[in-house]
């Protein structure tokens, strides 16, 4: 069980009440570590509701680095019980048990949530005689979104501001203080986007964790997390303002690649079952922002190829940050490279800048070399090794429609997906037809 508190008198220095999350089990403690300082600076407080979704996806992330998979039986999934303050009691009452099948649909676990009534104030201004150094004007955009360091998310912010020649957009970003790169990949693609559209652009970055860091890092919940970030700055300014969480359809949907990687081990961030489970919710509780995927029905290659304006994208890749397993390069022989070359996101990146001719990066592993094993008993070769079965299988599409079903793609959406994914897997056997190894290349059935 995990027990959220709001302190009645305490304070952090970021503005926000003390939040501590207690482990009944283990007697370990917590406590959140959310910049309410900056964000209320930016976007004041929309309503109670809006306050109340920011504040317990803040929770459930923290929860979710507090209890490590270890410690189950089966090494991943646990049964996560915790108990909420809310000001907004019977509306996220109604919702608990929809708000339980998301939140285990999105992380792999089971969750079990409580509400009960906050009587505390979630901010707590600084006393202060002095003025503020500098007075942050409040955000004012007609669509946000969400900017995470990547390419899709500068993609999706290119489309739009292409698309909209008189609209102002703000992109919205989220770092871990305990986490040490997303905010330094956002700044730098942000300064390309200044570049070009330096008039119609607001940014806004929040750092949100806990305090001690919890030691689980598979990170599952940080979606819930980014969004309703994103979900505060869009309510901000008005009830119908969007949100774009751009990500291309191949990662989104995240099939399975065997047996062994279906259920829980898939991330679900911008699945399109999980989207619509969270915009039910919040629309049920009264949040009218529209979450959009405008990337959804892409391949990443066909995103990246697609991007309106080319000369912003090309400045950008150097600077763009892809890799899923960025934070462990003591096994890479490039350790000065931005992603590691072996892990999905990289491999499905490779593939994407092969189509526009762009693949010209270095990686900590070259995985066209005999720089990695494929036969070795190695977690770091699993993700590569998984791609080739996965190629060299061959799907048709009747078992990509079957696969698709079973990792909760709705039945109505089933043709165009199991499309675009047949699609994705071309780009990547063109990947690898033109710079595998002969090896490789038998390996998924290409000599």
């Amino acid at each position: 069980m995990i027990n959220v508190t709001v302190s009645p008198a305490e304070k952090t220095k970021r503005e926000l009440a003390k939040v501590s999350l207690q482990n009944t089990d283990t007697q370990e403690v917590s406590n959140l570590d959310l910049d309410f300082k900056t964000l209320f600076q930016r976007c004041g407080i929309p309503n109670n509701t809006v306050l109340d979704f920011l504040f317990m996806a803040s929770v459930f992330y923290a929860t979710d680095k507090f209890v490590e998979r270890k410690s189950v039986e089966d090494k991943w999934t646990r049964n996560i019980k915790i108990k909420i303050p809310v000001y907004e009691l019977m509306k996220w009452q109604a919702e608990k048990e929809n708000l339980d099948k998301c939140m285990s649909f999105l992380t792999g676990d089971i969750w079990d949530i409580e509400f009960y009534q906050n009587t505390s104030s979630l901010h707590r201004p600084a006393e202060s005689r002095r003025p503020p150094r500098r007075v942050l004007s409040r955000v004012n955009a007609d669509m946000v979104c969400l900017f995470s360091g990547g390419l899709d998310s500068l993609v999706g912010a290119v489309d739009w501001l292409e698309s909209n020649p008189q609209g102002d957009i703000l992109l919205v970003g989220h770092y871990d203080g305990q986490v040490s790169g997303p905010k330094t990949d956002q700044s730098n693609l942000l300064k390309h986007m200044q570049q070009h559209y330096a008039t119609r652009i607001d940014s806004l970055q929040v750092r949100a964790g806990q305090r001690p860091s919890g030691k689980e890092t598979t990170f599952r919940s940080r979606s819930i997390l980014f969004l309703a970030i994103g979900i505060y700055a869009a309510a901000s300014i008005g009830e119908d303002v969007p949100l774009l969480i751009p990500e291309n359809g191949t990662i989104a949907l995240n099939i399975p690649l065997t047996p062994s990687r279906r259920g829980s081990c898939s991330t679900r961030t911008a699945h399109p079952s999980y989207l619509r489970m969270l915009s039910y919710i919040l629309q049920s509780v009264g949040i009218t922002n529209p979450i959009l995927n405008p990337l959804g029905m892409k391949t990443k290659g066909e995103a990246i190829s697609q991007c309106r304006n080319q000369q912003v994208l090309q400045n950008a890749i150097p600077d763009s940050v892809s890799c899923g397993k960025s934070g462990h390069k003591s096994s890479w022989f490039r350790r000065d490279a931005k992603g590691c070359g072996r892990c999905v996101p990289c491999i499905f990146r490779r593939a994407s800048l092969h189509v526009i001719h762009a693949d010209i990066e270095k990686y900590g592993v070259e995985i066209f070399s005999d720089e990695i094993e494929l036969t070795a008993d190695k977690d770091s070769v699993l993700d590569f090794r998984a791609m080739l079965s996965f190629l060299g299988h061959n799907y048709k599409v009747e078992e990509i429609k079957r696969l698709l079903l079973s990792s909760g793609v709705s039945i109505e959406e089933i043709e165009e997906y199991s499309n675009l994914v047949i699609r994705a897997m071309t780009e990547i056997k063109e990947l690898v037809n033109d710079k595998g190894t002969t090896a490789i290349k038998r390996l998924v059935g290409l000599t």
